[in-house]
């Protein structure tokens, strides 16, 4: 039987090595079963629940609750160079995130506008796509291909949404949460670029 987690240890060192540690052993057990049970995926998680261990000890409730404080919804990508309400000078509870890849305006992302705007206080929605993105650096089929080359898995039966024209799809996406009929009429939406390397919103403007 595998050895148990060891016990959380407030070292940086420590941490960083079991950080380590566990990665290597989730290559070494993907590697050798194709599913994982229940006690291999928890220590293929063992770095997450070490570091939420070190979170909860310095954690102290806000006793936020659950509306947009600041009126907004940020719509943007899973890119994990993102951090959203950093870039607008935001904390937790000021607004709502909502992220896939690319930043598209998908019908779930509808969806969970609607619930923002009617439960939970946003009136406001900034649509924020990013330079350097992936899914606007190559078209559907080419996503298709890169994912069979890396995986030899053929993924052809859904749609990414790329984006060859960043900026127009992003009028389109702008365009379709404000003609959305289940959103209120008076709605405030904008659509920027955030630049990966200077940390700058660019709005996009606006067409008639």
């Amino acid at each position: 039987m595998a050895e148990a987690i060891p016990s959380v240890d407030t070292s940086a060192w420590r941490l960083q090595t079991a950080c380590e540690i566990q990665k290597a052993e989730y290559r070494v057990i993907v590697s050798d079963v194709g599913q994982l049970t229940s006690h291999e995926n928890t220590r293929v998680f063992g770095d997450v629940l070490m570091a939420n261990e070190q979170f909860v000890r310095a954690f102290t409730d806000p006793h936020l609750d659950g509306f947009a404080h600041q009126n907004l919804a940020i719509v943007t990508c899973f890119d994990s160079r993102i951090d959203p309400l950093r870039i607008v000078g935001m904390a937790a509870g000021d607004a709502k995130i909502v992220r896939n890849a690319g930043a598209r305006v998908t019908d779930d992302v509808l969806r969970t506008l609607v619930l923002a705007t009617g439960l939970l206080g946003v009136t406001r929605v900034l649509v924020m796509p990013h330079t350097d993105c992936r899914m606007a650096t190559s078209d559907e089929a080419g996503i298709h291909a890169k994912i069979f080359e890396a995986s030899g898995v053929d993924t052809r039966s859904i749609e990414f949404r790329t984006a060859s024209d960043q900026r127009a799809t992003l009028r389109e996406d702008v365009q379709r949460v404000r003609s959305f009929p289940l959103l209120p009429l008076g709605l405030s939406v904008l659509g920027a670029i955030y630049d990966v390397h200077t940390g700058q919103l660019h709005p996009e403007p606006e067409v008639d």
